[in-house]
């Protein structure tokens, strides 16, 4: 996805449930969202500079070089309209303008830091940007580097956005996300002052996410000022490769802002489909931020179905939060299922927040089922974060069962989070059995990231038997995937021989994961049962990178089960990446039982891409009653796609008559 490197935006629903289409877009969004608070800022702080025809900055907030820039817009200049011009770009002011950039870098990140930064930005004349680019792209990659420079891509672009677009594509400096952001910075800026011109040239861009990214950028920046025309402007877009419900959210949530009946109305009025129903919810969740009693009885309007279940959990669990008494007797009434208990968790989880006993108190009183044992947990998990001490006490004296066994694991997983001996020593005065181990489970897990090793003393020093199997192997795992080579030296100097077998196998895929062809080898160390758990794993990663040397590996192993499972695993994942050329493998296979299971396991994988090589695959396995089930197996998935063909096929087949009979009259 892209800009993972960039501002992360994160659109918090309240109900679990995050939008969909957000995923594929949050690119966009992340950096719309941040910029228009930006700009919020950038334009009531220019209305401030014209009344006194100045755009100082304090020297407390950028430092001496932004005060020494002396960006003074004079004689009438309006900073807002034009900018101070620096004539011939006069490389002391863009010093000074650089040297505040730094300054403002070094400093914590928050919004007032920010809105200074604008302000210098917006008393710079665009036609001034393109060598402050230059200067502060030039800078070490640091904190807020890329915000800003997508700040003074916008400047520029309000001036002239060709140029500033034509600059931006062509950088080979900086990431490809810094590109993609400076990009979606221009094309917002040029839509807010010309959405039909920014939207022409966005259309003359390939086809892809380039072209997506820049026409939601378009959409949202209109929305800010005219929902309804970008509403207009997306339904008459042509369809894109992302999906236009990746546009919605922007439109519907600043809609819904300022006018939610409206809102409202449009997005029931779309298509059926995702985008209809991720509209619902966006209006949904901003509409009950402002009156959730009426958007509840809005929500309760609108037709059965998924878009009305997503509005209905986005408003009861923002609800929740400012009165779960009042949610928390609406959720009693909604019919069994699933959305009921989504709702329920989710009130559990709001009031929780504010008054845990309260919260517990309730979800005691709801009748046993899925939504209660949900309720019970999402209350348990929001205590810990709070009050992990107070928790911990309530689970240690649940009655056993179930409900507490849960309970336990989410405790114990906020307590480790928290502060790792306090979660031990809370563990181990629970009693004896499956509740302490369900305790320690998370808890050592949580231990093998920082200290494996004090984590397999703490096992050997207090858990014996299979307890003791189950948190090593544990360990192992997540030390394998950490330092697979610690982790290995460790297991290979243990004394006992079944604890050994147990973890390598752990720690040798781990080892794969890098360097296959070593974990293979080690193998040899291993017998019985842990050879062939080891193996099998090692076979499934290797032939992702080098199936050849895998084949060749598996096919060393003697004629049984191990062999067996190392062929199918292996031509499992070949023939995902490279039927073609399993197949070549599978054609040089001497007959047996592993070859058997492997072509199985190729005409089981071909089957909906080709099945008439499927079935043909089939027929030259060599074991009579494998080889008739899986042709049988074959045959029926190909006569749902292709009847005529199949039938054909199977009239002439090897198969016994009563499977002719049983596939062609669909008795079988």
């Amino acid at each position: 996805m892209p800009g993972k490197d960039l501002v992360a935006a994160r659109l918090d629903w309240e109900t679990g449930f995050r939008i969909r289409f957000v995923r594929r877009s949050i690119f966009v969004v992340a950096i719309a969202a941040f910029l228009i608070g930006l700009a919020l800022g950038r334009y009531s702080g220019s209305q401030r500079w014209a009344q006194d025809g100045t755009a100082e900055l304090s020297r407390d907030s950028l430092g001496d070089a932004a005060a020494k820039s002396s960006l003074t817009a004079g004689s009438g200049t309006n900073p807002a309209k034009g900018g101070a011009h620096l004539p011939d770009a006069d490389a002391s002011s863009v010093d000074s303008i650089i040297a505040a950039f730094r300054n403002a870098m070094a400093r914590p990140s928050d919004r007032h830091s920010h809105l200074e930064v604008s302000k210098l930005i917006d008393g710079i004349d665009p036609k001034d940007v393109r060598p402050i680019i230059e200067r502060l792209q030039a800078l070490p990659r640091e904190r807020d580097k890329s915000v800003y420079l997508s700040m003074l891509y916008a400047r520029w672009a309000e001036g002239d956005p060709l140029a500033a677009l034509a600059y931006a594509q062509d950088q080979t400096s900086g990431t490809v996300s810094d590109r993609k952001l400076a990009v979606s910075s221009i094309i917002r800026a040029w839509a807010g002052k010309d959405a039909t011109a920014a939207q022409t040239w966005v259309m003359q861009m390939p086809p892809g996410q380039d072209r997506d990214r820049a026409l939601q950028s378009v959409v949202s920046s209109l929305a800010e000022t005219d929902p309804q025309a970008a509403l207009n402007m997306l339904q008459a877009l042509p369809s894109t490769g992302g999906g236009k419900q990746n546009y919605y959210w922007p439109i519907f949530s600043r809609w819904a802002s300022t006018d939610p009946l409206t809102a409202a109305a449009h997005a029931a009025a779309l298509p059926p489909g995702s985008a209809h129903d991720n509209a619902l919810q966006v209006v949904a969740s901003t509409w009950a931020n402002q009156d959730p009693e009426a958007a509840f009885n809005w929500s309760n309007t609108l037709p059965p179905g998924q878009g009305r279940n997503n509005a209905l959990q986005s408003i009861l669990s923002n609800w929740a939060s400012k009165d779960p008494q009042r949610v928390s007797a609406i959720t009693s009434t909604l019919p069994a299922g699933p959305l009921r208990d989504q709702a329920t968790a989710n009130v559990a989880r709001q009031w929780a927040q504010n008054d845990p006993r309260a919260a517990l108190a309730w979800t005691q009183e709801l009748p046993a089922s899925e939504g209660q044992r949900r309720a019970l947990q999402s209350v348990l998990t929001s205590w810990a974060q709070n009050d992990p001490t107070a928790a911990a006490d309530y689970v240690a004296a649940l009655p056993p069962g179930g409900n507490q066994e849960d309970a336990v694991r989410s405790i114990a997983q906020q307590l480790a989070n928290a502060n790792l001996q306090i979660a031990l020593s809370w563990a181990q005065k629970l009693p004896e059995g499956a509740t302490r181990q369900n305790a320690l489970n998370p808890i050592v897990a949580q231990w093998s990231e920082s200290d494996p090793q004090g984590a397999i003393e703490f096992a050997f020093r207090n858990s014996t038997g299979e307890a003791r199997a189950n948190m090593l192997q544990q360990i192992s795992r997540q030390w394998g995937q950490n330092d697979p080579q610690a982790a290995l030296s460790w297991a290979q100097n243990l004394s006992d021989l079944a604890t050994r077998t147990a973890v390598l196998p752990n720690i040798l895929s781990a080892v794969a994961e890098n360097d296959p062809a070593r974990a293979a080898q080690m193998t040899s160390r291993l017998s019985g049962e842990a050879r062939s758990v080891a193996a099998v794993s090692i076979v499934s990663q290797w032939a992702a990178s080098d199936p050849k040397a895998a084949s060749s590996w598996a096919a060393s192993f003697p004629e049984g089960t191990t062999r067996d499972q190392l062929f199918e695993n292996l031509i499992n994942r070949w023939a995902k990446n490279d039927p073609a050329a399993a197949a070549t493998w599978l054609g040089n296979l001497s007959e047996g039982p592993s070859r058997d299971q492997a072509v199985s396991a190729f005409s089981n994988r071909i089957s909906s891409s080709d099945p008439r090589a499927a079935v043909q695959w089939a027929a030259t396995i060599s074991n009579e009653n494998l080889r008739e089930s899986q042709m049988e197996t074959t045959a029926r998935a190909w006569l749902k796609t292709d009847p005529r063909n199949a039938s054909s096929w199977i009239s002439n087949s090897s198969l016994p008559d009563d499977a002719k009979t049983r596939l062609l009259n669909g008795g079988g």
